[in-house]
C-alpha cells in the first residue's frame, strides 16, 4: 500500500513517515517546505515539492497512492488572528481540494490530524472527544472545519 503524507518534511509528518515505512508501507510526501526542510524527508519516500493548493503537484502526489495521513497545514494561532483569510485558504481550502481528487479516485482512507484548538478553553479538568467545541482562533475553527467536512 502507498501512503500519502501531507506535511511529511515537517517534525510530525517525518516521524509519520518513518512509522510506516517501517511497517512495510510505501509513502509519498507533499510538502511546500514553508515549514519543513527536505532533509526530513526519510530515504525511499517520494517527495513531491508543493501546495495542496497546487492541482499539479497534488494530482503527482496522489498518482498511484492508497490512503492519505493529513498533517500539512498553518498552526500558529497568533498568525491566524492576525492572517486569518490565509489560514482559511491553507488549512480549509487546501483539505477541501484534497478531499475532493481522493472522491474522484477512489481514495477512502484518510487520517487527519487536527488539534486541541477545536476546544477553545474550557473550565474542566480533562478535555474529552464530548466537550463541547468552542475554538477561540481562526487556527481553531479551521481545524473544526476541516473535523466538519471529514464527517459530511
Amino acid at each position: 500500500m502507498t501512503w500519502l503524507v501531507t506535511g511529511g518534511a515537517g517534525y510530525i509528518g517525518a516521524h509519520v513517515v518513518r512509522a510506516l515505512q517501517a511497517d512495510g508501507q510505501d509513502v509519498v510526501v507533499l510538502d511546500d517546505l514553508s515549514t519543513g526542510t527536505r532533509a526530513r524527508v526519510a530515504d525511499g519516500a517520494t517527495f513531491v515539492e508543493g501546495s495542496l493548493l497546487d492541482p499539479a503537484a497534488l494530482a503527482t502526489a496522489l498518482d498511484g497512492v492508497s490512503g492519505i495521513v493529513h498533517i500539512a497545514g498553518k498552526k500558529q494561532v497568533g498568525e491566524s488572528v492576525a492572517r486569518p483569510l490565509h489560514y482559511y485558504r491553507e488549512n480549509v481550502a487546501g483539505l477541501v481540494g484534497l478531499l475532493e481528487a481522493c472522491q474522484e479516485r477512489g481514495i477512502d482512507r484518510f487520517v487527519f490530524s487536527s488539534s486541541a484548538a477545536t476546544y477553545g478553553m474550557h473550565d474542566v479538568d480533562v478535555v474529552t472527544e464530548d466537550t463541547p467545541k468552542d475554538p477561540l482562533s481562526p487556527y481553531g475553527e479551521s481545524k473544526l472545519v476541516g473535523e466538519w467536512s471529514l464527517a459530511g
